[in-house]
């Protein structure tokens, strides 16, 4: 299946680039699949979503009386969905019946104009995301994320939400402790599209974070469903980089609503509020990880595997230079731009020359690591996070702590730096 095609579904493009993303081979195995039935991810779909796809197919088609006849299935329309879709057949139906008028209906151009402008895409673009995710269940959105590089074993689940499929993918361990896919659900995003920067700008933000709390009963707007998850944006990454605002929860529908254009909310991401609860199971405080991003890779296992090695070097390399009490060498590893609390660049290479200086040995080990791969770019490039358990032990000094570590460079072909650094 041509994922550029159905990217653009989901982008919510143009009528006639979105009929033209789908070879007519295409359009018509997939109207197959949901006229016979039988396929299992066709039968878990409701019949108000199977109608929608049906609807919208038609409609990507031109066939505005058959989106009709689609629609019509259902009596009385209840559904706000495919009320919405019902009306963008009824509005093209009648531009369509204007320009066939010609000269009997020249008089009516401003009307016309109007009809033309009417934005009703809203319905179109949800069903457009839906009929995405019918495809991509066929064919399959398989193998693993190719970001989620090593994942620790105090690390119990992943969610990755994909601003530009409009979907939520989580993963989390299974019995034998392998993380596996367990949820694949529709997610609706900020209503503006891009990284979130400022408090306001309606963006949901790209990056790496963790769920923070659970809230839940009294300390719950209804307006945000049975239960909500706040994440750690800011995080330091984007605190580094000027990015403002809070309050970016997982979080569900207001009670009797039941659907959501992909684009609706404040920054949040939301699902309906009976997949909210299923996927809420997951979710472990401490030990569950949010990755935001605009159409994640997955099952390249050549890239995984090459991303990961690199970033293993830097980070052995790192530790090497450190033991070794090669202090310059050492601290070739950190950025120009590195910060660790309020330490710069300038200060952290006063204060570890002075502290090495004085060591006779040190031994540094690692246990419990995790390595995401951030899929955004960022303005020093890629960008990676380490997270893991660190013993330190010298001739006059040793810890037990928990670190987080950001590591950035600006081409492939470079080694990896520390940009942040941080003892949790």
């Amino acid at each position: 299946m041509n994922r550029l095609g159905l990217l653009a579904l989901c982008l919510g493009l143009s009528l006639t680039a979105q009929a033209a993303a789908l070879s007519d081979v295409e359009r018509q195995r997939v109207a197959l699949v949901l006229q016979d039935g039988t396929d299992p991810n066709v039968q878990s779909l409701s019949q108000n979503d199977i109608l929608a796809m049906k609807a919208v197919l038609a409609l990507n088609e031109g066939k505005n009386k058959q989106a009709l006849s689609v629609l019509n299935v259902v009596g009385g329309v209840q559904d706000p969905l495919l009320a919405m879709l019902e009306a963008e057949a009824y509005r093209r139906s009648a531009v369509q019946s204007v320009e066939l008028a010609g000269e009997y209906a020249k008089g009516l151009s401003h009307q016309k104009a109007l009809l033309k402008a009417a934005d009703l895409s809203l319905g179109v673009r949800e069903a457009n995301v839906r009929l995405s995710l019918l495809v991509d269940k066929l064919d399959g959105v398989s193998g693993f994320p190719v970001d989620l590089l090593s994942i620790g074993a105090n690390i119990y689940s992943v969610f990755l939400v994909d601003k530009k499929r409009s979907r939520l993918f989580v993963y989390a361990r299974n019995d034998v402790g392998d993380l596996v896919r367990v949820g694949d659900e529709y997610v609706v995003t900020g209503a503006a599209i891009g990284d979130k920067r400022v408090e306001g700008d309606a963006r949901t933000p790209n990056g790496i974070y963790r769920f923070s709390k659970r809230l839940q009963g009294k300390g719950l707007e209804l307006r945000y469903g049975p239960v909500a998850y706040p994440i750690d944006y800011p995080n330091f990454l984007d605190v580094l980089h000027h990015k403002n605002g809070s309050g970016i929860w997982m979080h569900g529908y207001a009670e009797g609503v039941g659907r959501r254009p992909p684009r609706d909310t404040k920054g949040c991401f939301a699902l309906p509020n009976s997949r909210l609860l299923n996927v809420s199971k997951y979710v472990k405080l401490g030990h569950s990880w949010v990755v935001v991003g605009e159409g994640f890779e997955f099952d390249d296992v050549k890239k995984r595997d090459g991303l990961l090695t690199s970033i293993r070097q830097s980070m052995d390399a790192w530790r090497n230079d450190w033991v070794s009490l090669d202090t310059e060498t050492y601290l070739k590893h950190y950025d120009k731009n590195f910060h660790s609390g309020h330490w710069n660049l300038g200060l952290w290479k006063m204060h570890k020359r002075r502290v090495n200086a004085s060591k006779s040995f040190i031994d540094v080990s690692i246990s419990n690591l995790t390595v995401i791969h951030d899929p955004n770019t960022w303005p020093e490039g890629e960008v990676a996070v380490t997270d893991f358990d660190q013993v330190y032990h010298s001739d006059n000094y040793q810890d037990v702590t928990h670190k987080r570590m950001y590591w950035v460079r600006h081409k492939s072909s470079k080694a990896w730096k520390i940009l942040l650094e941080e003892t949790l």
